[in-house]
């Protein structure tokens, strides 16, 4: 009497990510990040940036006529500019790089 073939077990894979903006994949972005809970809500890297460019475009907008506003969000700017550079560094110590010199000539 011949045995039934026993199934093997499969891993249930996950379901395919896509960015609740743009729609694209897991697979068509570098970085999509996703809000877990009863409806998951995900955006992607390309669509976080286009979101920053629209807000910094809209603040300038509304700082033309302002110059001590103005100068305010440029000072912000740069602030987020060097803790953007401070996590890099501290990304590039956990991986042993160093930065590579700078170009810049010094007058």
């Amino acid at each position: 009497m011949d045995e039934p073939k026993k199934r093997r077990r499969t891993k249930k894979q996950a379901p395919d990510l896509h960015c609740s903006f743009c729609d694209k994949s897991q697979y068509e972005v570098r970085k999509l990040i996703a809000r877990d809970g009863d409806n998951q809500i995900t955006i992607c890297d390309e669509c976080i940036d286009m979101c920053i460019g629209i807000i910094n475009d809209q603040s300038l907008a509304e700082f033309k006529d302002s110059p001590k506003a103005l100068f305010d969000y440029i000072v912000r700017q740069h602030e987020c500019i060097g803790q953007a550079r401070d996590r890099a560094n501290k990304a590039m110590d956990l991986l042993n790089i160093s930065m590579p010199p700078s170009t810049d000539s010094q007058h």
